[in-house]
């Protein structure tokens, strides 16, 4: 007797393929609708929350990773970190869940705009910009260290620039996946894992020392060494060699490197966090934004207009933005004042003052003449 033939059905486990959750509906709340990245752990999308129909960003973590217990703890943890955050410059939190079909996800507030590495490389930012974007990068960082958070990851992709309406510059600091809580670790690493970018990592994490608020402060200098420059700090063959040079190897030269395209308390600050030693870059975030305030409100006092800031073209080097023929020296030949001979620039002489003199000594002239003529006429 034949075996009745079966009839085979379609695989409902979902697969690692971003655009297989394109149309989902989790949980009745949030729509997949286009795919906006995808990292080792999860994918972003940016959906819909049907409930208000409003645009959200939705991260879900990859459906086969989903049995992992380790990496299912990241996730949670990220979660519980990003819900503790509620700041101007941090992506909030909407909400966080499971839906029936086992995909573990986050919704978090969608960010029109572009990553801070994005703008850079499209030469849309004047120094001044680039200066705010870090005072705001700070202000993230003092929330966010306040509660005990260190993020560990920070980089230009994880900076967000968007534009208020009247034209002002907004920054949103997102991806807390790898953030390490002082107060509790929670087993957010694997043993022997190092955490974050190899780009941006801080010196004590290469070896795996303790996160401090410092070894935020160091992926800071890294940004800022690298929006002067147009390169990062440190290169090589492979991720360990680059971690490698962030531990070992000297900063190079900053005042080489840019001239006098940038003002000198500018490069001391890069200088400073990037100290290999925690203790010797500035004690904390608030520190950092109030010196970079100081310098925006003096450089501003200096600036008729504010260009586009252009690096200077790094011989031999991959540079972060495309070269454009003589626009640097444009954009920078007024900034190479330092802080101590900070203040308006003026011309050596005015020239509506050198027309009054002139003026002067013409009625001078003329009064001697008529003076002397009429002492002959007298005479």
């Amino acid at each position: 007797m034949s075996t009745p033939a079966t009839t085979s059905r379609p695989s409902t486990r979902p697969t690692d393929a971003p655009e297989h959750l394109l149309g989902r509906t989790l949980e009745g709340r949030f729509q997949l609708n286009e795919v906006l990245s995808e990292g080792g752990m999860g994918i972003v999308y940016r959906a819909t929350q049907l409930s208000v129909n409003r645009p959200v960003a939705v991260k879900v973590i990859r459906p086969t990773l989903a049995r992992d217990p380790d990496l299912m703890q990241r996730f949670l943890h990220e979660t519980q970190v990003v819900a503790k955050l509620q700041h101007p410059n941090i992506v909030n939190l909407i909400e966080s869940g499971r839906d029936m079909n086992g995909l573990v996800y986050i919704a978090m507030e969608f960010v029109e705009g572009k990553t801070f590495r994005e703008a850079l490389e499209e030469l849309k930012l004047s120094l001044l910009e680039i200066l705010h974007v870090f005072v705001q990068v700070c202000d993230a960082l003092i929330e966010a260290h306040y509660h005990g958070i260190i993020h560990r990851d920070l980089k230009f992709e994880n900076v967000l620039i968007c534009q208020h309406r009247d034209g002002r510059v907004l920054v949103k600091v997102v991806d807390f996946g790898v953030a390490k809580q002082l107060t509790h670790d929670g087993g957010v690493t694997r043993a022997g894992e190092v955490p974050g970018t190899p780009g941006v990592i801080a010196p004590e994490l290469v070896t795996l020392g303790a996160p401090s608020a410092q070894s935020d402060l160091y992926s800071l200098g890294v940004m800022l060494f690298t929006a002067l420059t147009g390169r990062p700090p440190f290169d090589g063959q492979n991720d360990f060699e680059v971690m490698q040079a962030h531990l070992l190897e000297d900063l190079p030269n900053l005042y080489t490197l840019v001239g006098d395209r940038v003002p000198e308390v500018v490069i001391e600050l890069a200088a400073e966090l990037m100290e290999k030693e925690p203790d010797m870059r500035p004690p904390d975030a608030k520190t950092v934004r109030d010196r970079l305030e100081l310098i925006i409100r003096r450089l501003e006092r200096q600036m008729m207009d504010h260009p586009r800031y252009i690096p200077p073209p790094q011989e031999g080097l991959r540079p972060l933005h495309p070269p454009i023929e003589n626009a640097a020296a444009r954009s920078g030949e007024f900034l190479g004042r330092t802080e101590e001979n900070q203040g308006p620039v003026a011309p050596a002489v005015a020239p509506l003052s050198v027309v009054g003199v002139l003026l002067a000594v013409v009625i001078v002239l003329s009064l001697a003449v008529i003076y002397l003529l009429f002492r002959q006429h007298t005479g």
